[in-house]
């Protein structure tokens, strides 16, 4: 069997599509777990602000609006 140019310029261009294509996939897919990581340093971040509120608050004295609103806020 023998292999002529065109044959092999038709599989270097099938070549160069896929490889552009995951290329384009590869750097989407990076971007979206930049996103992620970003919200789940904000979220945890979130959970911390709620933590330290947590430890400075007496809930024997709290008024019972407040009360309610911490327990919404938490869940």
């Amino acid at each position: 069997m023998k292999i002529d140019e065109k044959q092999l310029l038709e599989e270097k261009t099938n070549l160069q599509k896929d490889f552009d294509m995951l290329s384009v996939r590869i750097k989407k897919y990076e971007e979206e777990t930049g996103k992620m990581k970003s919200n789940l340093n904000a979220v945890y971040g979130a959970i911390q602000l709620v933590d330290k509120l947590l430890k400075s608050v007496d809930k024997d004295t709290m008024p019972a609006e407040k009360q309610k609103a911490l327990e919404i806020a938490t869940t």
